[in-house]
């Protein structure tokens, strides 16, 4: 590995993608001031080594482990410590130096950046973690100016010369690095600056193709809505006309009955006319909602059975219809076969069911039941014997096989002394 990569893997120590790139730029920045100041440091390891002086060397040294084990905390991320410890490392290499060297020498100076290296550590939005860290520095600046004014501690003796050239040099390199962290600060605002400008307009630009797009979407939407309410009354037009239509044939089969004078025939136009108003009932009903695809089972059975009553009703009889039907809505292709089935099933009982019987009760029940419907017709009259499969000449009892057939659900008739029970079960 070339020394650049070993630099850039250096800086880059604890940085990752899911970080923000404020908060990975704070850490790159923390990186490059340890690693400057370890390497700022190294100065002082050959001035010590040369002149032999252990003491400062070994602390010297200590402040440069202590550098780099703060890039080695940012490698593991544990940010808050490797902060910490440069703010701890910083403030003991001044002491210790400003101690060992005496005041005159200038290391004081180093703490003149320590706004900056606050500001590299540490969030600026913790407010009150920044404020503890510069008190720390404050107060090692008085704990220095203390012992170098009134005690004038100092444990290596330098000439006047020497404490001059030191402090030339200190004050020269605190200014250096003052500015060069003041211009390092100033060029990383304005790449952050330039880098909210560039995505703010991204962002603008998004904005823009958004509102044409939704503008767009809303025009689409506005013609869909037109075109569906076209349809919607194109669609119930179509059921208003389909049941005029079989009001037309129902009529004309009414006015065809007029002049037949053979029963069994006046009988079968009649049943017929019965289906066709069943139908009718249906297309009305569906005009009638709003969804015009769905038919309230309740609301068409109730019109339906006071059709059969009035269309099919015997002075000399007295045949009550009960009903109970839950309001249920079915789709237009399982409502007809299930409203022409009613139908089948009310007519035959009052053909069949009730000719020895003055009187008798119809029940209709409808119902939701577990995975699916449950529809149950019963009538107290004579009954009958059904046998599945059977060839009969009954139309009835073939078009309520039909009907069954069409709705995909399984019937049973069932006879007892109280006559006969038609239970269907089918699917939505």
């Amino acid at each position: 590995m070339n020394k650049v990569g070993i630099w850039n893997l250096v800086i880059n120590s604890g940085v990752c993608q899911t970080q923000t790139h404020t908060f990975s730029d704070k850490l790159i920045t923390r990186n490059k001031l340890a690693l400057f100041c370890a390497l700022f440091s190294l100065m002082y390891v050959v001035f010590f080594l040369s002149k032999a002086l252990y003491l400062p060397l070994t602390a010297i040294v200590t402040g440069i482990v202590l550098f780099v084990a703060a890039i080695g905390l940012n490698k593991l991320k544990l940010f808050t410590l490797s902060s910490i410890l440069i703010i701890i490392n910083t403030n003991y290499c001044v002491l210790f130096f400003s101690i060992y060297l005496g005041f005159n020498s200038g290391i004081h100076l180093y703490l003149f950046t320590s706004p900056l290296i606050v500001l590299t550590a540490f969030d600026t939005k913790n407010i009150k973690l920044i404020a503890l860290v510069m008190l720390s520095y404050i107060a090692n600046f008085i704990l220095i100016m203390v012992l170098g004014k009134h005690f004038q501690i100092s444990i290596l003796q330098l000439s006047p010369a020497a404490q001059n050239a030191f402090y030339t040099f200190n004050f020269a390199c605190a200014i250096f690095i003052l500015i060069t962290l003041s211009l390092y600060f100033l060029h990383n605002n304005n790449t952050i600056n330039s880098l909210l400008v560039f995505k703010n307009a991204q962002l603008e630009e998004q904005k823009n193709l958004l509102s044409e797009e939704n503008s767009t979407r809303k025009d689409a939407e506005e013609k869909a809505k037109e075109s569906l309410a076209q349809k919607e009354i194109l669609l119930s037009e179509i059921h208003h006309r389909v049941k005029n239509n079989l009001a037309v044939i129902h009529g004309l089969l009414e006015l065809q009955g007029v002049y037949l004078t053979d029963n069994p025939t006046i009988r079968l136009i009649k049943e017929s006319q019965n289906r066709i108003k069943s139908i009718a009932i249906l297309h009305e009903k569906l005009y009638e909602n709003k969804t015009l695809k769905e038919v309230n089972l309740r609301s068409y059975t109730l019109e339906l059975i006071e059709f059969v009553k009035l269309s099919l009703s015997d002075k000399n009889k007295d045949i009550e219809i009960i009903s109970h039907i839950e309001s249920i809505d079915l789709e237009m292709t399982m409502a007809m076969p299930f409203a022409l089935l009613i139908n089948e099933l009310i007519s035959n009982s009052y053909k069949h069911a009730f000719t020895f019987k003055n009187s008798g009760q119809i029940i209709i029940k409808f119902s939701a039941a577990k995975e699916g419907y449950l529809f149950i017709y019963k009538d107290n009259g004579v009954g009958f014997d059904y046998l599945s499969g059977e060839k009969r000449e009954s139309l009835g009892l073939t078009l309520i096989e039909t009907f069954v057939e069409q709705l995909n659900g399984e019937f049973k008739f069932v006879k007892d002394n109280t006559g006969m029970q038609f239970e269907l079960r089918f699917m939505n």
